[in-house]
């Protein structure tokens, strides 16, 4: 486990680091490190030697790791600015259920196959970095009513 975690949080800075170099928009971050991250748990499935789950984890964290900032982009540009900390406290919350649902909906599926969790997170992933998404454009300012 200690080397999994390991992987997985090199993976992160690696991925973060990146994200910087390549001054992508959003949209373009999570279309990309979505698919990567799909394939890496989707790798999980496959995994038939401890390196090879390593390396699964590590694609998958590295997926993430370009996921995870253009999300939080997303949401502080979708917002005025008298509106972020609300958006940000929701995007928060919804992290916080995803954190406690997520391994129980998890735990439920490996009952059915050890395989299951992995393979849902990838499909779902998948089909968030080839979900259409509208061009994004600023916020525009409301002007108070006299």
């Amino acid at each position: 486990a200690g080397i999994a975690l390991t992987a997985v949080g090199v993976a992160l800075i690696l991925a973060q680091l990146l994200v910087r170099r390549l001054d992508w928009p959003p949209p373009r971050l999570i279309r990309v490190g979505g698919l990567v991250a799909a394939i890496g748990f989707a790798a999980v499935c496959f995994a038939d030697s401890p390196p090879l789950l390593w390396l699964a984890f590590f694609v998958a964290a590295a997926g993430m790791g370009w996921v995870f900032p253009a999300v939080s982009a997303l949401n502080a540009n979708a917002v005025r600015a008298e509106e972020q900390g609300a958006a940000a406290g929701t995007l928060v919350a919804v992290h916080g259920f995803g954190l406690i649902s997520g391994p129980l909906l998890g735990a439920l599926l490996h009952q059915l196959d050890s395989r299951a969790p992995y393979a849902l997170v990838g499909l779902l992933l998948a089909l968030a970095a080839f979900w259409p998404s509208q061009p994004t454009r600023p916020v525009e300012t409301r002007s108070e009513a006299p």
